[in-house]
């Protein structure tokens, strides 16, 4: 009986995880990857049950043989495949699992023509599956996935884990391969310390991809998909310190607006007329570099802040934003034509103070649509910039 309760902890480990990771996934479907894993936790527990038939039912030794060895490899297929869903990688996992599945299957037939190698096989088909997993590991370890996250770290964990796990089968078979109850209860107790090992770090992960969504969530205009006023309020300042720790004393923003956007949503309805507040993001769009922010303030109002450059150069941007404001068809849809008017201003290289920088392009915003709109004007400052870029900014 006791040998019965061993061999039921992983499975019962196993199939909560299962159950979890799969309930994580029927609520947020578009976290694939938690179903992945739930995959592969469902898979080992169908190793265990394996274990435990051929044990109690068939009763024969309690060594793992091919059937859980092939469900443990198809886990770590699964594993590798959620985390390249998880990082929207390409998926190598499955030729990878292919190969693996292959020599296992290859081996498990070798036991079948070779009786007299039966120990020998399980421990083999454990040492590859181990060593499967380590080089899974290096693929998508901590060179490759700390570009993507830090916390992906515990993604080779997980995957480490996992190893760990399999590489007891190895350990328990080699060294204790004449106590077949010994060798099962060790293998057992190993691989259910693995497995909880496992199940956490894939629940942190899940938590801290659901944190994540969530705060992307607050700090972005649902509808254009940019930064709202409160993602800009907390970002902007980020960049400001880090221009100033980089000893570069240039950054500029512009803010821009729509003409007479309320009319386009009282002729064509406010269905058309967040239309074209998306395309419109989208010009924008194509004005920011690197390191730069795009936010909408609210309403047919955006800013852009463009970092290590003057107040001439984010004008020349967005005047080629304007020159292409004339929307195109979207989606078969027709949207009408509108403008659009800019206002620039330079933060000051002395204080690099973005408020004062944000007044004054409101200021030259506002003048661009006392002058008649479809215009950018760009802030008079500088003085040695006060007749502005060849005399024109007002185009």
């Amino acid at each position: 009986m006791i040998l019965v309760a061993i061999l039921c902890t992983p499975l019962l480990i196993s199939g909560l995880f299962a159950g979890a990771l799969l309930a994580i996934w029927r609520r947020r479907r578009e976290a694939a990857h938690a179903m992945s894993w739930g995959a592969a936790f469902a898979a080992i527990m169908i190793g265990w049950l394996s274990v435990l038939g051929t044990t109690f039912v068939l009763n024969v030794a309690p060594l793992p043989g091919a059937t859980p060895s092939l469900c443990w490899l198809a886990a770590a297929l699964l594993l590798v495949h959620g985390l390249r869903q998880r990082g929207g990688r390409p998926d190598r996992a499955a030729a990878l699992g292919a190969i693996w599945t292959g020599i296992a299957l290859a081996i498990s037939l070798l036991q079948d023509l070779a009786p007299i190698l039966r120990q020998q096989i399980p421990a083999t088909i454990a040492l590859l599956n181990g060593i499967g997993l380590l080089l899974a590991a290096v693929a998508v370890g901590p060179r490759r996935t700390r570009r993507h996250r830090g916390f992906d770290w515990y993604a080779t964990a997980l995957l480490v884990a996992f190893g760990v796990a399999n590489l007891m089968l190895v350990m328990g078979l080699v060294f204790i391969e004449n106590e077949a109850n010994q060798a099962i209860a060790f293998i057992a107790l190993g691989s259910s310390a693995a497995y909880v090992a496992l199940g956490l770090v894939t629940v942190l992960l899940l938590n801290q991809d659901f944190g994540i969504a969530l705060e992307r969530l607050a700090r972005t205009d649902p509808l254009t998909g940019v930064w709202n006023r409160r993602g800009f309020d907390e970002a902007a300042p980020h960049l400001i310190a880090k221009l100033r720790a980089e000893h570069r004393d240039r950054a500029a923003v512009a803010i821009a607006d729509i003409d007479s956007f309320k009319a386009i949503n009282d002729c064509y309805g406010h269905t058309t007329g967040d239309a074209v507040l998306i395309q419109f993001a989208k010009m924008l769009a194509t004005a920011i570099r690197p390191g730069d922010l795009l936010a909408r303030l609210g309403g047919e109002e955006f800013v852009l802040m463009a970092m290590g450059v003057d107040a001439l150069e984010l004008y020349q941007r967005v005047e080629h934003v304007r020159g292409m404001v004339a929307l195109p068809n979207e989606d078969g849809v027709a949207l009408p034509s509108i403008t659009a008017s800019f206002g620039v201003a330079q933060l000051s290289a002395e204080t690099l103070s973005l408020r004062d920088a944000m007044e004054r392009a409101d200021r030259s915003l506002y003048q661009a649509k006392r002058e008649g709109r479809n215009r950018t004007v760009i802030d008079h400052w500088p003085p040695a910039m006060a007749d502005g870029p060849e005399d024109t900014p007002t185009g």
